[in-house]
C-alpha cells in the first residue's frame, strides 16, 4: 500500500491540513458576516490565503455570496474591470447565460457574453464599446456587487494584495473604489495583502482613501504549543515518532514560519519513508537542511548577486541576528556606513519579498536563504 505523504504546502490548505487559527477564522467571520470591512495582514508565508479561503467557503456555506479576486493579477483599469466582472459572474448560482443579461442591465461600455470550449463548458468574457466613458464603466462594475446583491442576499468580496491598488493610477482609484463603497448596503469587504506596512498605511494613514473604512488585524506565527500538537498527530499517523526536543528543533530551523513548517515535515516525511527507520532525529533536519541548500542554491546565488556589494553586506548583518541593525556596534563590525543606507537596503529587500518587517524587527522571507547568506558572504 502506497502512504500518502500527512503534510501539504505551496498551495492552498485545508480540512486535516489547516489547523489553529481558530481565533482569527471566528473574528473575520463575525466581522464580516455583521456587514463590516476588515483588513486582513500578513508576511508571506503565514498561511494567510488558507485561512481566507476557509472564512469565505464557511460563510458561502452560511449563505453568503462570496467573490475572490488577486490583485496580483491586475496590472490596469481595463483588466480590473475584466477580471471583477469574471469573478463576480462565476459567483452566481444561476446559469451563466442568466448572469450575462443581468449583469448587462448594470454596466455601460462593455458587452457581456459567454462563450463555450471545446468540452461545450460555458466561459464568461467581456467586448468593449468604442467611445463609451471607461471611468463610467468602471464605477459601474464596482458598484456591480451591490446592484446583484439586493436586500435578500448578502454579499463579501475578498481582494488579495490589495497594496496593489496603488499601481492603477495612484489615488484617484483609491478614491474612486472609496466612494463607490462606501455606499454598498449589500456587501462588506475584505482587504488582505502580504506587504504589511503598504497595507497599514493604506488603511491607517489619514491622508489615504481608505482611512479608517475597516478594522485592521495582523495574524502572527502560529503558537508553538499547536504546531508542536499537529506534527506530532500528523507523524503520528505514519507511525513515524518524533520527539518534542525535535520538534521544538525543527521549528526554529523554519523561523516557525508556517509555510515551511509544512515544507519541512514534507521533506522529513519523504526521507524516513525511504529508510528503514520509524523515528526522526535532529540529524534528520540537518540532513533535509542540506538537501534544501543544495537544490535551491542556484536561485539564490542568483537573487544574491543581483545585490550591490553594499546590500550584501546588509544581508549579511541580518543573517547573524542582529537586533540593534542600525546601532555603532553593528555599522562597524559590518561595515555598513550611513544608517540612511542601510535603510534604503532595507527597503529595497521589503519591496523584493526577500525581507519582512515585523514591527520593528526586520526577518528574511526565507530562513534557509538566511542559512545560505551565513554561510556563502
Amino acid at each position: 500500500m502506497i502512504k500518502t505523504n500527512p503534510f501539504k504546502f505551496g498551495s492552498i490548505v485545508s480540512g486535516k491540513f489547516f489547523y489553529n487559527r481558530e481565533e482569527e477564522l471566528l473574528r473575520i467571520k463575525k466581522t464580516l458576516a455583521g456587514g463590516n470591512n476588515i483588513t486582513l495582514y500578513a508576511p508571506r508565508r503565514y498561511g494567510k490565503s488558507s485561512l481566507i479561503k476557509k472564512a469565505l467557503k464557511e460563510l458561502e456555506e452560511a449563505g453568503f455570496t462570496t467573490v475572490y479576486l488577486d490583485f496580483m493579477s491586475v496590472y490596469s483599469r481595463e483588466t480590473f474591470i475584466k477580471n471583477y466582472a469574471k469573478v463576480v459572474a462565476n459567483s452566481q448560482s444561476a446559469s451563466l447565460e442568466s448572469t450575462v443579461k443581468k449583469i448587462a442591465g448594470f454596466i455601460s461600455g462593455i458587452i457581456p457574453s459567454v462563450s463555450f470550449d471545446s468540452s461545450g463548458m460555458p466561459t464568461f468574457s467581456i467586448s468593449w464599446i468604442e467611445g463609451n466613458n471607461k471611468e463610467q464603466t468602471l464605477t459601474d462594475i464596482i458598484n456591480l456587487p451591490d446592484k446583484l446583491a439586493g436586500a435578500d442576499k448578502k454579499w463579501i468580496i475578498a481582494f488579495d494584495e490589495f497594496q496593489e491598488v496603488t499601481k492603477l493610477n495612484g489615488d484617484n482609484f483609491e478614491k474612486l473604489l472609496r466612494s463607490c463603497i462606501q455606499n454598498h448596503q449589500h456587501v462588506s469587504y475584505l482587504f488582505l495583502g502580504s506587504k504589511t506596512h503598504l497595507l497599514q498605511d493604506m488603511f491607517n494613514n489619514k491622508n489615504r482613501a481608505f482611512y479608517n473604512s475597516a478594522a485592521v488585524m495582523g495574524i502572527d506565527k502560529i503558537e508553538e504549543d499547536k504546531s508542536i500538537d499537529y506534527l506530532k498527530t500528523r507523524f503520528a499517523s505514519s507511525e513515524i515518532e518524533i520527539d518534542h526536543k525535535t520538534i521544538e528543533y525543527l521549528l526554529s530551523t523554519v523561523a516557525n514560519i508556517p509555510y515551511y513548517i509544512q515544507f519541512m515535515a514534507f521533506e522529513l516525511w519523504q526521507s524516513i519513508i525511504l529508510s528503514d527507520r520509524n523515528k526522526l532525529t535532529t540529524e534528520d533536519i540537518d540532513i533535509a537542511v542540506e538537501s534544501i541548500l543544495n537544490l535551491k542554491s542556484d536561485y539564490y546565488w542568483e537573487l544574491t548577486n543581483k545585490q550591490t556589494s553594499y546590500r550584501k553586506k546588509v544581508l549579511k548583518a541580518l543573517s547573524q541576528s542582529v537586533i540593534e541593525l542600525f546601532s555603532k556596534h553593528t555599522t562597524d563590525k559590518f561595515n555598513l556606513g550611513a544608517v540612511s543606507s542601510t535603510q534604503k537596503a532595507l527597503e529595497s529587500f521589503i519591496e523584493d519579498g526577500i525581507v519582512e518587517r515585523i514591527g520593528k524587527k526586520y526577518e528574511f522571507s526565507d530562513p534557509f536563504y538566511r542559512r545560505f547568506i551565513q554561510r556563502n558572504l
